[in-house]
């Protein structure tokens, strides 16, 4: 295990040599190398790196997004919308190297941090992702929920409710 305190995130930006990143998704790599600089030109990601010891060791990304509200079990009683409004984690990779040693964690919880961030600004009621079959359950480890109309889809949506984790940090720095 890697100590989170020896990792850190930083925002993609033009100066990163992200050749060295290797995860086992062609379609993660392709992204990070091709794609993520280019759809933060156009305002349509944001995609923050991590790093330990110099070293590239994962990346995710984020883009706003909505959920039906018919979708999820913890919504409001009385909600006029047919959507809540989210964010979403559209990316999410660890390189090769570097896998079981918590990183994945570390940057699901970096990802919830950018999301409370976003909720002292605008409506966000859920972070979001669309989960490979072979990642629920780490997902599900993490308090994420299944779609459950949508749980046979190549990739499954999930969702966490941050209402619950922007009281719980009210409450305690209220203490």
């Amino acid at each position: 295990m890697i100590p989170d305190s020896e990792l850190h995130t930083i925002p993609l930006n033009n100066n990163h040599n992200l050749s060295s990143f290797n995860c086992l998704s062609r379609e993660l790599n392709d992204f990070l190398k091709n794609d993520a600089l280019n759809d933060q030109k156009s305002l349509i990601s944001r995609t923050s790196l991590c790093f330990w010891n110099d070293e590239l060791v994962g990346y995710f990304t984020l883009i706003a997004d909505t959920i039906e509200a018919k979708a999820v079990i913890d919504g409001l009683e009385h909600y006029e919308y047919r959507k809540y409004p989210g964010v979403k984690i559209a990316r999410l990779a660890i390189d090769s190297r570097f896998e079981r040693k918590g990183i994945g964690t570390y940057l699901l919880l970096a990802a919830i941090g950018k999301t409370l961030s976003v909720c002292d600004s605008i409506g966000c009621r859920y972070i979001l992702v669309d989960s490979k079959k072979n990642s629920i359950g780490f997902y599900q480890k993490n308090e994420f929920k299944l779609v459950e109309k949508y749980k046979n889809r190549e990739f499954v949506p999930m969702y966490l409710n941050m209402q619950p984790i922007v009281v719980e940090i009210n409450l305690e720095t209220k203490d």
